[in-house]
C-alpha cells in the first residue's frame, strides 16, 4: 500500500522493501546465526532460489517461536517462506516467496560474513606470516564454512573473497611478477620483514591437495618470488590455495 501511495505521487519511483523495513528482522537473524551448519547450508539453498522439504507444526504459540527447532514453521507463518508443494501430512516444500524477502536473508548473511571476516582476517594473515599451515587451513576452512554460498565456485569469486577477508593496506592483486601476474601479494612496508604470495585455484579434475600443489608449481614456474627478491623483499613465502565449494587447502612452498 505504501508503494502504491508513493507511485501515485511519482510515476518513476522504484519499488523498495517497504514490508521488510517495518520490523528489525531480529528473530530471523537470531535463527540463522545461532543455527547449526546444516541450517546455514539450507539457507544457502533458499538464497539460491531452491526449495526444501520440511515438517511444519500447524499450531505455534509465541513461546514456541523462541525454539530453534520451530524455525521453519515460524518463518512460514510470518511470511518469510512460502509453500510451493504439499508433500504429506504437515510436510511441505518451501522456498523464499519474493525478491524483497530474499534481500532480507542476503543482508543477514552479509552482516554475519562481515563479522567473521573482521574477527578472523588478521588471524589468517598472522598464520600465513608465521608459516603455520595447520592454523591457516583451520581458519580458512572455518571462515568458508560460515560465510559463503557453495554455489559461488568460480576462481574470481574466491579471489575477491580472500581480498575482502585479508583486508589490509599491504595487499596487492594481479600485479606483474616474474613471467606473469600473481593472484594476491602481501608486501610489508619494511622489505626485511616477511611477506607472501597467494596463488588460487579451483579444483576441477584434481583433489584439494594436488590442486594446491599445482598452484605452488605455478609460483615456481612463473618465477613470482624471484621478481620480489630482486626488488629487495628478502623474506617472501609462496602459498598455493585450492578451493572446492566450502572447502580449501593451503600449501606452502
Amino acid at each position: 500500500m505504501l508503494y502504491v501511495k508513493e507511485l501515485l505521487g511519482d510515476r518513476n519511483i522504484a519499488a523498495i522493501p517497504f514490508w521488510a523495513n517495518t520490523s528489525s528482522n531480529d528473530i530471523v537473524y537470531k535463527y540463522i546465526i545461532e543455527g547449526n551448519q546444516k541450517l546455514k547450508d539450507e539457507f544457502d539453498l533458499f538464497i539460491n532460489s531452491e526449495s526444501i522439504e520440511k515438517i511444519i507444526k500447524p499450531e505455534l504459540t509465541y513461546r514456541e517461536m523462541e525454539d530453534i527447532n520451530n524455525i521453519y514453521s515460524f518463518l512460514l507463518f510470518t511470511g518469510y517462506l512460502k509453500i510451493i508443494e504439499y508433500v504429506d501430512i504437515n510436510c511441505y516444500r518451501l522456498m523464499i516467496p519474493n525478491k524483497e524477502i530474499k534481500l532480507i536473508y542476503t543482508n543477514i548473511f552479509q552482516e554475519w560474513a562481515n563479522k567473521i571476516q573482521e574477527n578472523y582476517g588478521q588471524k589468517l594473515i598472522n598464520a600465513l606470516l608465521d608459516k603455520d599451515e595447520d592454523k591457516a587451513n583451520e581458519l580458512l576452512n572455518y571462515i568458508l564454512l560460515q560465510s559463503m554460498s557453495y554455489h559461488d565456485s568460480k576462481e574470481s569469486f574466491y579471489h575477491g573473497f580472500i581480498l575482502g577477508l585479508l583486508n589490509n593496506n599491504n595487499l596487492f592483486s594481479n600485479i606483474e611478477s616474474g613471467d606473469g601476474r600473481s593472484d594476491i601479494k602481501y608486501l610489508p612496508v619494511n622489505k626485511e620483514k616477511r611477506g607472501f604470495i597467494l596463488e588460487l585455484k579451483v579444483c576441477k579434475n584434481k583433489d584439494l591437495y594436488d590442486t594446491a600443489i599445482e598452484a605452488c608449481n605455478q609460483i615456481i614456474e612463473k618465477r613470482y618470488l624471484e621478481s620480489d627478491k630482486a626488488r629487495g623483499y628478502i623474506n617472501m613465502l609462496g602459498y598455493g590455495i585450492a578451493f572446492d565449494k566450502k572447502r580449501a587447502f593451503i600449501k606452502c612452498l
